[in-house]
């Protein structure tokens, strides 16, 4: 493995660590959890402190892990499998469980990234709509000024148009609860609730592969960290403006 792809497989491997959206986890040979995103403690219920003592196996439906052990210890990207959730039931998700011996360290041997797939949602092929506000933003040349990798988003799910459109589903939703809440949220600003939102649309944009943008919401949550509240404002307005362009690739690229 040359240099480029090594660092490249570690920037994918801290995104998944890091990520609000995908759960995801790495561990040891015999199963034992050396860590786990921030998705993946809110969707088991197990706490940052004690998910180093939890075998990920224990998490899978019995006959997931049956079919888990007879495929020679992987389950294949964009493949359906259940995961028992913090209120006590198997929920279905989508994504994949691999096994590498090229694997970064900082990854483990053991693997995995999926995200929980909608009960009741209804099927359709129908995109979207966006204000034409954002429509405008995202048509002007400054659209193509950032890097969105959606060719390696759509290897790591095996291009499935199904497991690709629920992602972007995912990222949408963020993006809107997020892109809503800071258009107004600097008017009467709770730091608390400004921190969480930049922290969860970064954690969004982070499974993104778009590295400028995700520098934009590093250094608006960085601002607000630091209780710099004007200039996280101003830093919202390009993270706003940025993030809706965004939207309008993924709706584009994941869905098309």
């Amino acid at each position: 493995m040359d240099q480029e792809q090594h660092e490249a497989q570690q920037i994918h491997s801290q995104a998944l660590m890091d990520s609000e959206i995908l759960i995801a986890w790495g561990a040891q040979t015999e199963g034992l959890i050396l860590w786990a995103s921030p998705a993946w403690r809110r969707f088991t219920g197990v706490s940052h402190q004690h998910q180093n003592t939890h075998h990920w196996q224990a998490h899978l439906h019995p006959e997931d892990k049956q079919r888990f052990e007879k495929s020679g210890q992987q389950i294949q990207p964009a493949q359906e499998f259940r995961l028992l959730h913090h209120d006590g039931t198997f929920h279905s998700v989508l994504g994949y469980v691999h096994f590498s011996d090229e694997t970064p360290a900082s990854m483990s041997g053991h693997f995995a990234a999926c995200f929980e797939t909608p009960t009741s949602a209804t099927d359709t092929d129908t995109p979207p709509s966006y204000p034409d506000s954002i429509q405008q933003d995202a048509s002007v040349s400054g659209e193509q000024d950032f890097i969105f990798d959606h060719k390696s988003i759509r290897t790591l799910f095996d291009n499935d148009p199904n497991a690709l459109r629920e992602l972007a589903d995912l990222f949408d939703e963020t993006c809107e609860e997020a892109l809503g809440f800071l258009a107004s949220g600097f008017d009467s600003p709770d730091p608390s609730e400004l921190f969480s939102t930049a922290h969860r649309l970064k954690g969004a944009v982070a499974n993104m592969s778009a590295p400028q943008i995700l520098e934009s919401c590093q250094k608006l949550e960085q601002a607000i960290t630091e209780s710099d509240l004007h200039s996280a404002e101003q830093i919202s307005h390009e993270v706003i403006q940025r993030v809706s362009q965004l939207r309008v690739r993924v709706n584009r690229e994941l869905r098309g």
